[in-house]
């Protein structure tokens, strides 16, 4: 016994014009708005950029038993900005022609060592991928090469890891030795206490906008 097709409204017939499926009002309201949400998602994606790190992997913060920080106490006022210091513990200013940050490095591989060791860690010794042997009041800003002053400081936590250090490093240089126009000049004293006790801190002050500390290489 052959079955009976059963009718159906969406059937077409030749020579009539194809029906596109019938949506109620609300159902086409909610498909419209799933696919801008979803546009906007795909933009957010793709043009997603970090305004300030909050992520604190382990290594952001040094101990301060051990690292409580040291600054040259020659320096006075813009000192720091100029070049020509000579090479030196601490540096020697009016001797050569070095910014201070270059004649102040002189951090041996044995001391590198000894701070992984005091912090309970074994240096990775893969060229700096993972740590940075890192100088809690930045060589750029007075901050001298000594045990006192240095701590391994994360690579490759998410947020407030060694880059965003390194970012608020240089805006407090900026700060201190080539200010914006209509930016008050920041004296050294202030920017050396922007790392201590609490270099995130800093940041959060120093670091309001993207534009304040950009990720370097960024225009």
């Amino acid at each position: 016994m052959s079955r009976v097709p059963r009718p159906s409204k969406f059937r077409y017939r030749r020579g009539e014009p194809v029906r596109l499926i019938e949506m109620s009002p609300i159902v086409l309201a909610g498909v419209l708005l799933a696919l801008v949400v979803g546009l906007c998602a795909i933009w957010a994606v793709l043009h997603w950029h970090p305004s300030a790190p909050t992520a604190l992997p382990g290594g952001t913060w040094p101990d301060r038993t051990m690292t409580p920080g040291a600054a040259d106490p020659q320096l006075t006022g813009t000192a720091v900005c100029d070049h020509d210091w000579a090479a030196g513990a601490p540096p020697e200013a009016g001797a050569g022609d070095l910014t201070y940050s270059k004649a102040a490095r002189h951090t041996s591989a044995a001391l590198k060592d000894e701070v992984f060791a005091e912090y309970n860690l074994v240096n990775p010794h893969d060229g700096g991928q993972s740590y940075e042997v890192d100088h809690l009041i930045p060589p750029s800003l007075g901050g001298l090469d000594v045990r006192e002053n240095l701590w391994p400081e994360s690579r490759l936590g998410d947020g407030m890891n060694a880059w965003a250090k390194d970012r608020l490093e240089y805006r407090l240089f900026r700060l201190v030795c080539d200010p914006p126009p209509g930016v008050p000049r920041l004296a050294l004293s202030e920017a050396q206490a922007a790392f201590t006790p609490d270099w995130v801190a800093g940041y959060h002050k120093y670091c309001t906008a993207d534009a304040d500390c950009p990720e370097f290489g960024a225009h």
